[in-house]
C-alpha cells in the first residue's frame, strides 16, 4: 500500500481523509493540523500531529492548507516521497525544500461535512519529474476520479474560469436570495428555475442556453428592471451583466 500523510484541516483535508480511510491501495498513516483540536476526532484510527517536524516517513504527503502557506509548509517537510499541494491557482514551483513535489488539484468545490461524491472528478495533475504521475493517477483511479495531466499554466486558467463559474455563479445567487429576502419572497420557489438553468446549460451549451430580456433586446422590461433596484452597486451591475451578453451574442 502507498503510506500518505495528509497535512493541512480545511473543508478539501476532511473529505481526501474521509475516502482515505476507505481506500484499500493508500493508506492513510498521519494527519497533520496546526490546530490539532480540529483533528482529534481521528485519533483512535490514525496518528495525528501538530508538529511539522514528526511527520512520519510516507511515500506521499498531501498538502490541503491555504495558498499562502504552501510554500513556508513544504519548506519544512523532510522526506524522501512525494510532496503535493492540492491548490487550483498555485504553481508547482511554489513547493520548496528538497522533497519529489507535485500537484494534485480536484477540479471541485469542498464544503466540509458536505457528502460528495469522487465519482468522475477531474484531477489536475503535475509533476517534476514524469516518473511521479504513476502514483498520483492511482490515487485518482482510486478515489474514484479521473488524472488529466496539466501544467501550472493552464491550470491557473482552470482555476481562473472555476472562479466564474462556481464563486461568481454562487455570489448571483446570493444577491438573488437577498432581494427575495428584502421582499419577503420565499427563494425555495426560485430552486427549479436554478435547476433548469444550470441543467440546459450543460445539455445544451451556455450560448443556446441564455435567455432574457438582455438577449431579446427588450429596453421597456430592462428598465423596469432597474427601477425596482434601488442598490446602485446592484443596478450597475445588472447594467454590466445585460451589456456582456448582449456584447457576447453580436458575435
Amino acid at each position: 500500500m502507498t503510506k500518505t500523510v495528509l497535512v493541512g484541516a480545511g473543508h478539501l483535508a476532511f473529505h481526501f481523509q474521509n475516502q482515505l480511510t476507505k481506500s484499500k491501495k493508500f493508506q492513510l498513516i498521519q494527519w497533520y493540523s496546526r490546530s490539532i483540536e480540529k483533528v482529534t476526532f481521528s485519533q483512535k484510527k490514525l496518528d495525528i500531529t501538530d508538529q511539522l517536524y514528526q511527520l512520519k516517513e510516507a511515500d506521499l504527503y498531501l498538502i490541503c492548507v491555504s495558498d499562502d502557506a504552501i510554500a513556508s509548509v513544504s519548506k519544512k517537510i523532510e522526506t524522501e516521497g512525494l510532496v503535493a499541494h492540492c491548490a487550483g491557482g498555485v504553481p508547482l514551483d511554489r513547493l520548496k525544500g528538497p522533497s519529489k513535489k507535485a500537484v494534485f488539484y480536484p477540479l471541485q468545490t469542498f464544503t466540509k461535512g458536505a457528502d460528495l461524491s469522487f465519482e468522475q472528478l477531474p484531477f489536475c495533475i503535475e509533476t517534476t519529474a514524469a516518473s511521479d504521475q504513476k502514483i498520483l493517477q492511482d490515487l485518482a483511479e482510486e478515489l474514484g476520479g479521473t488524472a488529466h495531466k496539466i501544467d501550472s499554466q493552464k491550470r491557473a486558467m482552470i482555476h481562473l474560469i472555476a472562479v466564474f463559474l462556481n464563486n461568481f455563479g454562487n455570489h448571483l445567487l446570493h444577491l438573488g436570495n437577498d432581494l427575495a429576502k428584502k421582499n419577503n419572497i420565499p427563494f425555495e420557489i426560485f430552486h427549479p428555475l436554478i435547476h433548469e438553468t444550470f441543467a440546459k446549460a450543460l445539455s445544451n451549451g451556455p450560448k443556446n442556453a441564455q435567455t432574457g430580456p438582455a438577449l431579446r433586446h427588450d429596453q421597456k422590461t430592462i428598465d423596469k428592471h432597474l427601477s425596482l433596484l434601488d442598490d446602485k452597486d446592484i443596478k450597475k451591475l445588472y447594467i454590466h451583466l445585460t451589456y456582456s451578453i448582449q456584447k457576447k451574442h453580436e458575435q
